[in-house]
């Protein structure tokens, strides 16, 4: 749900709020890549996580379809671009400081960016390749949890 509302948020911010927060962030992606594919990843992630709530989109992405491979492979690609901006900042967290708010994703209280770039970047860009790769794991979790699904 995080990554939905913030890439709505990021849809909604003007393009002052997005630099301003790169700019406090003191953020420069590894490989530039236009932001509204940034927006598009959360959104797109996000969605795919929600919807994966649901025990007939989980076998929906485990057969090899032509629909399920490609948004697969979209996920794989979007969460790449999610965790884009993170290596660079690697080896330079000292000068980040995480406990601001993170303003264009929406997230308006102390500690928003360490929300924002833990729970979204890095945890949502690994969950979106992980359940690109292989959302067999997915079900397994789901099944250990209590879901339904019949294998």
């Amino acid at each position: 749900i995080l990554l939905f509302y913030s890439g709505i948020m990021l849809a909604l911010a003007s393009n002052n709020e997005i630099k301003e927060m790169m700019f406090l962030a003191k953020v420069k992606p590894l490989i530039p890549i236009p932001f509204v594919f940034m927006i598009i990843a959360f959104i797109f992630n996000g969605t795919m996580f929600l919807l994966s709530i649901s025990d007939r989109f989980m076998l929906f992405l485990i057969r090899n379809t032509f629909q399920s491979i490609i948004i697969r492979a979209l996920m794989v690609c979007l969460s790449f671009v999610m965790i884009n901006p993170m290596f660079a900042e690697l080896t330079k967290l000292s000068s980040v400081n995480f406990m601001s708010p993170a303003t264009a994703p929406g997230l308006l209280f102390p500690g928003g960016l360490l929300v924002h770039v833990l729970l979204e970047h890095w945890l949502g860009g690994i969950m979106g390749f992980g359940m690109g790769i292989y959302p067999k794991l997915f079900t397994r979790i789901k099944i250990a949890l209590g879901s339904k699904i019949k294998k």
